[in-house]
């Protein structure tokens, strides 16, 4: 679903971005990107829905097709979400797209509840392929 929201995202000329956040194998949000740059990520916008449903978000996982942003990360993490699937590793795209080229791990690694974040490689270069089309309409 995150990667339909990507497509999704792209085709309305949007970052091609997409999240959705998942409890107990249900959907609790959805979301898609907006205009590139703007501080309306995909995945903070699905977190801040999720957060506004009323439900915990303790057993919460947040999926997006880029590797979350700090921003975004430390949404997720205030909202109380505790684990992060993503597609696309942050070294795969312009380092423009993100506030600092360092990995997000070492931003992260001071905060006081682990977070969990996953790399679904097998998803990646499908994701990217949203994201080289997304770059060539933009002429980046």
């Amino acid at each position: 679903m995150a990667l339909e929201n990507a497509s999704r995202s792209a085709a309305e000329g949007n970052f091609p971005a997409g999240g959705i956040v998942v409890v107990e194998d249900r959907v609790i949000s959805s979301a898609i990107s907006s205009p590139y740059p703007g501080l309306l990520h995909a995945d903070s916008k699905a977190v801040t829905a999720a957060f506004e449903s009323d439900t915990d978000l303790g057993k919460a996982t947040l999926y997006v097709t880029l590797e979350s942003c700090l921003m975004c990360t430390g949404v997720a993490y205030w909202a109380g979400i505790r684990r992060i699937v993503y597609a696309i590793a942050k070294d795969q795209v312009d380092p423009t797209y993100y506030e600092t080229a360092q990995p997000t791990a070492a931003l992260i690694d001071g905060f006081n509840e682990r977070l969990e974040r996953v790399h679904l490689s097998e998803l990646q270069d499908e994701a990217l392929t949203i994201v080289r089309a997304w770059e060539e309409a933009q002429n980046l």
